[in-house]
């Protein structure tokens, strides 16, 4: 019996394809033991790159979190698309992947067809359509709008995010269902990147164009906006496409035939993965060829398909990785900023900069954003840039106006929390001023916040801008010391959540002890700090005078229960169906709480006041002017 004849396996792309979707199994499952590991679908993607320079070059900002990393990528894609081929699609695109083996099955099951012609042809102009909605919504935002629609992003991230379901769902069913019975559906008619790397690949019609843009809008004067240059752009391409099928002068690389080895088998025909018919040209020039060397590898005729001329099968594979090699390790070096903005004038002699590192929310383009528009209000601040991947900010000031300190003191946001208070309203409340190294971020003031929270004798905490930020602990001495609140801060790490949400964050707060204070404080101070007062008018409080009003005071110690202020509003609802009841008022005196009751002595009474405080249901009057009963929250003592 015959030994079945053993088919030759294409190693150098399967190593590479495989190693990418471990890598991507790895980002998946690595939280069920790593609770604080977030994976990042987008941490390598040069479409999401190439997107967010353009984004740079028309507002100076980059869109969402994308960094220098994918915009190296995808600027080395483009390269790789000119000088060797589309290397990206053939070696290490998960998607193109997927559909290349979803393909496989559906010619196995002789469902799956080539289209041909006119109908072919028309399919290409979709990619290009896609490629200018995602560019054009992209810039005018600063969001990545393939996040709504990428089939990759959305089965990956578990349609969470910014995915689009009503955009997802139809593209995965596209994607998946198409590639079954289209031959490369995908690849061929939908992908947007496979649109700009054929725009890279007719590299000199599309270099012409731009840079006739850029003279008009520069030299002539006259503005043309980015828009009408993408448009172009993909318009010019889809027609070299449609019309040729065919490469121009780029890629450099090209699979060639050499007619006097090839027997004419059609193997490489039968192998190659974009049904390229490569056993009737000399030279392989067509739009498809992403250079896998599939034909290569896979033809019986030693030396009849080579690239240039030579048996060079592992060059793309070795390009591929070498170029992605230096694009991170140039991204390592240099990063672009998230946003870049100046808006003040100056003389320029007393501009100075102040960079601060590890700022945590500093983390998209949105929280760039609100950084730049809070820095606009402070005077003598003159610009700013801001870097995601570092989580680093540079202020640029004027000297002569306010000075480093009075930058990061505007960068500062205090904290006031209350932590583990429950409502006492008597007595004294112990406190202690402590610095905290490496708290200077809002989120890392959170933190100090929860680790803090565990001792339930902490009831409060406030910070104040210092070097170090400095921290008012308040705390009942009845539960807990101060060397305890020192321990909880020095804690170096902090746990939150339960379960399968539980994370592990690592803070490294260290105290600082330098100018440290403490003592007491009447209670009612911390209730004036912590706590939220009442004072509202109604029923035309405004018309009557002073004469004409009473005030009725009563204790009352729920004002001083954080828990309750969201019933105040319910109360003051009530009292005001009482017509002769004009304002209510709550104030933290020394003796305690009190509630006072302003009210019109002609129209009500003392006896009717307690008799509506006393009510079983209060009947409150909602915004749509509808009106409910809703049972008392509070109890009052007359």
């Amino acid at each position: 019996m015959a030994n079945k004849k053993h088919t030759p396996i294409n190693y150098y792309r399967i190593v590479l394809q495989w190693g990418i979707f471990i890598l991507l199994i790895y980002m998946l499952i690595k939280p069920l033991w790593d609770k604080n590991y977030s994976a990042d679908f987008e941490a390598f993607c040069p479409f999401g790159g190439m997107q967010s320079l353009a984004s740079y070059f028309s507002s100076h900002s980059l869109a969402c979190s994308m960094t220098t990393v994918q915009i190296a990528l995808g600027l080395a894609l483009l390269l790789s698309a000119v000088f060797f081929s589309k290397l990206f699609c053939s070696y290490i695109c998960p998607i193109g992947t997927v559909t290349e083996w979803l393909g496989t099955l559906g010619r196995k099951a002789k469902l799956n067809i080539v289209l041909k012609g006119n109908v072919d042809r028309i399919f290409r102009s979709l990619k290009y359509i896609l490629l200018y909605m995602t560019f054009y919504f992209t810039v005018t935002a600063s969001e990545l709008f393939c996040r709504k629609f990428d089939p990759f992003y959305a089965s990956f991230t578990g349609f969470s995010g910014d995915v689009v379901l009503w955009y997802a769902i139809p593209t995965i069913f596209l994607t998946i269902a198409g590639s079954f019975f289209i031959r490369q559906f995908w690849c061929k008619y939908l992908c947007p990147l496979g649109a700009i790397t054929n725009i890279a690949v007719y590299a000199l019609p599309a270099a012409t164009l731009t840079l006739l843009w850029v003279l008009v809008n520069s030299v002539a004067g006259l503005i043309i906006p980015w828009p009408w240059l993408l448009g172009v752009l993909c318009l010019t391409a889809f027609l070299f496409e449609a019309t040729t099928l065919k490469f121009l002068v780029f890629p450099s690389l090209r699979i060639t035939r050499h007619d006097d080895l090839c027997t004419h088998c059609r193997i490489c025909d039968k192998k190659c993965p974009m049904a390229i018919n490569i056993s009737t040209v000399d030279l392989v020039n067509h739009i498809d060829c992403h250079l896998c060397v599939d034909c290569v590898v896979k033809c019986p005729e030693k030396g009849a398909l080579t690239i240039n001329k030579r048996n060079l099968r592992w060059l793309p594979a070795t390009a591929t990785v070498i170029l992605t090699a230096i694009s991170i390790i140039i991204a390592t070096y240099y990063e672009l900023p998230t946003i870049s903005e100046n808006w003040g004038n100056s003389n320029g002699k007393t501009v100075k900069t102040l960079q601060m590192d590890g700022l945590k929310n500093i983390k998209c383009f949105g929280s760039s954003r609100s950084f730049a528009n809070h820095m606009k209000e402070i005077n003598g601040v003159l610009g700013v840039e801001t870097f995601v991947k570092h989580k680093r900010v540079i202020v640029y000031f004027d000297e002569s106006v306010i000075n480093s300190e009075g930058v990061k003191a505007a960068i500062f946001s205090p904290l006031s929390e209350i932590l583990n208070f429950n409502g006492k309203s008597s007595g004294k409340v112990s406190f202690v001023n402590l610095g905290i190294d490496r708290c200077f971020d809002p989120n890392d003031q959170s933190y100090l916040g929860e680790l803090l929270r565990k001792d339930k004798g902490v009831l409060a905490l406030s910070t104040h801008f210092g070097e170090p930020v400095m921290a008012t602990v308040y705390f009942d001495s009845a539960l807990t010391n101060e060397n305890n609140i020192k321990i909880a801060v020095s804690k170096e790490t902090l746990v939150l959540g339960e379960g399968e949400q539980q994370t592990t964050i690592k803070t490294g707060f260290v105290v600082n002890e330098k100018g440290k204070t403490s003592g007491e404080i009447p209670v009612n101070e911390f209730l004036n700090f912590f706590v939220a007062t009442t004072n509202v008018s109604f029923n035309k409080y405004e018309s009557y005078s002073l004469d004409k009003m009473s005030v009725y005071e009563l204790p009352f110690e729920q004002a001083a229960d954080p828990e309750m202020q969201q019933w105040m509003a319910f109360l003051v609802s009530h009292a005001s169906n009482d017509n002769g009841i004009v304002r209510i008022q709550t104030v933290f005196n020394p003796e305690g709480p009190v509630m006072k009751i302003w009210f019109v002595n002609s129209l009500t009474t003392v006896e009717k006041i307690n008799s509506m405080l006393k009510a079983t249901e209060f009947t409150v009057h909602y915004p749509d002017k509808s009106t409910k009963k809703v049972k008392n929250p509070f109890t009052f003592t007359f």
